[in-house]
């Protein structure tokens, strides 16, 4: 054998391995490890999901920045025959379920070639509420965990989430908004729930504490004065009603973090016992709050920073 050949051979099996699609694996534990690694997303609703097989069942995962944990499957379409109870608990918009631990999960792999094996305490929960009323084949939830250490970019648009490694080096060329028109940097602050970055706004002179969230649609919650003053100088006007019979509003003159002005449509309203257990938890006391996800994030391709504590709004 040359040595030419022979020093081809490394790279003929790199080339071979990334038009094959040889999986990356990992044992044990679910983190990234690339530089950068994209998940095509589907949007199902107004939520987006990123399909997945466990144990060999075909899926989608619901990513919900919203949600804490890593990786947390659905046992009520999962067979988890070895499921420890672990309790109970309640999403931010209020359904409760029960969850469970598991140990010796198997296999996880998504279609862009991420493959976990081997994995213990892994969290399940039953979700048959996403099950019904969102997607029947919803196998769990991708959350904030999932990607420590790493910035996203969110694209509705081109249906696919990146994850960048944060690193120094990074930081000074944000090579993530290569290519990219930047609208707005906004800054957001953190309390006591790493998962829900929390953004001032005004909504015509209202201060109103608003929480980006990937799992909701976008919701706008104002104590009683503040609805009587926007309703009366028609700032949140009723635009329609949607397929199950929800009251939608068109919201305008919102100025976000001081220097980003949109507005907004299709946001619900919501009563001053909504959200309870998220406002609790996130040490959020501002009677007027408003929850910025899928109104918000279809507008306009974002990237969130959570380690420089910065919003990048990006042009589509």
């Amino acid at each position: 054998m040359s040595n030419i050949f022979k020093l081809c051979l490394p790279v003929c099996f790199l080339l071979l391995s990334a038009l094959n699609g040889i999986s990356q694996v990992i044992e044990k534990v679910v983190e990234l490890r690339s530089d950068t690694i994209v998940f095509p997303i589907t949007l199902i609703s107004v939520y987006p999901f990123i399909s997945g097989t466990v144990n060999g069942v075909t899926g989608k995962f619901m990513f919900d920045t919203g949600y804490e944990t890593s990786i947390a499957l659905n046992d009520n379409y999962l067979d988890l025959p070895n499921k420890k109870i672990k309790g109970s608990s309640v999403t931010g918009s209020g359904q409760s379920f029960k969850t469970h631990i598991n140990d010796n999960v198997g296999e996880i792999k998504f279609p862009n070639g991420l493959v976990y094996r081997h994995l213990d305490n892994i969290t399940s929960g039953n979700y048959d509420f996403l099950q019904k009323y969102i997607t029947p084949d919803c196998i769990g939830y991708i959350g904030h965990d999932f990607f420590g250490g790493y910035l996203f970019k969110l694209d509705y648009l081109h249906s696919k989430v990146t994850f960048y490694k944060a690193t120094p080096e990074r930081r000074k060329s944000k090579d993530f908004l290569k290519n990219e028109k930047v609208v707005a940097i906004l800054n957001f602050e953190i309390r006591k729930l790493v998962n829900h970055p929390l953004v001032k706004l005004t909504i015509d002179g209202i201060n109103v504490i608003g929480t980006f969230d990937t799992g909701q649609n976008g919701t706008l919650q104002l104590d009683t004065p503040a609805a009587k003053r926007l309703k009366s100088r028609k700032t949140v006007l009723v635009s329609g009603v949607n397929g199950n019979g929800d009251t939608l509003h068109m919201v305008k003159k919102i100025l976000i973090d001081g220097n980003f002005a949109t507005s907004l449509k299709g946001l619900e309203l919501a009563d001053q016992k909504a959200f309870g257990t998220l406002k609790k938890k996130n040490d959020i006391t501002e009677s007027n709050l408003m929850t910025i996800g899928y109104r918000f994030l279809s507008q306009f391709k974002t990237v969130l920073d959570y380690s420089e504590k910065k919003i990048y709004i990006l042009e589509y």
